[in-house]
């Protein structure tokens, strides 16, 4: 009799833990969809940036943020405050330390998940707050002014960002994006001038430094809200395999719970033929 009640209690108590599972995923697709109407695209940004660019010819620029030489690098890993994510913050830190090719490479590390894995690993880190929806721009712009201060300190030359980017609210991938050096896909001018015959106020190296320093913190922007609707787009798959293995549970439950109630009766049966079998002789 104990073991039954028992049995109807953890079903019950599954059918709470369902209804609870439920609505976590309700808030986490509608909190997906906000954010992804909130994002915006980069593309503009990189063609408005990108016609600074066309008036410089750097093929003729000797500068660390084109070619970096031997310096080392720095490999940010942006993971989460929180858990519940089927495993994606694991993915981004081991994928950023495992892009790390000498010790002299730093790891910078945003979240307290990545913090957690990078200690338990015994690797050296720079650790910042996790990413906030309200604070992301001065978040970016905070870690931009972090690197730059590095890089210019000459500490390393190359920055690649470790991160998941959503493909859809149920796929992730984990990318790693270079920021420094810069491409040099666009290092001819398209206009019509030669470059050699423009007159600049600054040396297009400083020019080149200020446009750097302005895309890594835009760039950052975006790669900050990519990671978090990559987050809410983990967290659902994550609710969702949770409630799919408490109704598996459910349901070898409930045939415990009929096996033990037919053990019952079964048995009750028994008694009462036994007694009526006794009575009769």
């Amino acid at each position: 009799m104990l073991a039954l009640s028992r049995v109807k209690k953890n079903i019950e108590f599954n059918h709470r833990f369902s209804s609870i599972l439920e609505v976590l995923k309700s808030i986490a697709v509608a909190q997906f969809h906000a954010l992804e109407h909130k994002l915006g695209t980069f593309e503009p940004f990189d063609r408005a940036l990108g016609s600074f660019f066309d008036s410089i010819d750097t093929k003729t620029i000797a500068h660390p943020f084109l070619v970096p030489g031997n310096r080392p690098k720095a490999v940010v890993a942006i993971t989460s405050d929180q858990g519940l994510l089927g495993g994606l913050n694991v993915r981004v830190a081991s994928s950023a330390i495992g892009s790390m090719n000498t010790n002299r490479d730093q790891l910078i590390v945003i979240g307290a998940q990545g913090k957690a894995f990078a200690r338990y690993g015994n690797v050296s880190f720079v650790s910042f707050p996790g990413v906030c929806d309200e604070e992301r721009y001065q978040q970016a712009l905070s870690l931009r002014d972090y690197l730059f201060q590095k890089v210019n300190e000459g500490q390393f030359a190359s920055i690649q960002v470790v991160c998941a980017r959503a493909l859809s609210l149920v796929s992730q991938r984990i990318e790693l994006i270079t920021l420094l050096p810069l491409s040099r896909e666009e290092s001819q001018p398209k206009s019509n001038i030669e470059w050699t015959q423009m007159i600049f106020e600054s040396s297009p190296e400083s020019i080149l430094e200020y446009l750097a320093f302005l895309w890594v913190g835009e760039r950052l922007h975006q790669i900050f809200g990519m990671s978090r609707l990559a987050e809410l787009g983990a967290r659902y798959i994550h609710l969702e395999e949770s409630t799919q293995r408490i109704q598996e549970m459910t349901k070898k439950l409930k045939l415990q719970y009929f096996r033990l109630r037919h053990e019952m009766i079964d048995q009750s049966m028994r008694e009462l033929f036994a007694a009526r079998s006794l009575y009769a002789a």
